[in-house]
């Protein structure tokens, strides 16, 4: 009868429904460790930003974005965003480059 008992215990283990984790707590972390790594690259590009770009450009304009190397800066106008631009093309990118450890490629301007 013993025998017997822990076969039908065998086959209620077996039968049994597996437990699904449907929580987002893997999901929420993942999110915080890509947070705190963009965090960090922004923070450092933002305190590139403040020494490098003269006061009447930083006044209007502002980095908005990092994704995959590209800065995208959103400008309140289209005379800041061709000062801005012939700020890029003098070297703004080779300075922040050199002050940032992130990947930095290409800087985007975006007029709001």
């Amino acid at each position: 009868m013993d025998n017997a008992s822990n076969q039908l215990e065998q086959i209620r283990l077996w039968r049994k429904r597996n437990f699904r984790d449907s929580s987002i707590s893997a999901t929420i972390l993942e999110l915080r460790k890509s947070l705190k790594k963009t965090n960090k690259q922004l923070t450092q590009i933002m305190q590139a930003w403040d020494l490098h770009v003269p006061a009447h450009i930083h006044k209007n304009a502002i980095p908005t974005s990092l994704r995959g190397g590209i800065l995208e800066i959103t400008v309140d106008d289209s005379p800041t965003a061709y000062q801005l631009n012939q700020l890029i093309r003098a070297g703004l990118l080779n300075t922040l480059q050199t002050n940032c450890s992130s990947t930095l490629k290409k800087i985007k301007v975006r007029t709001a």
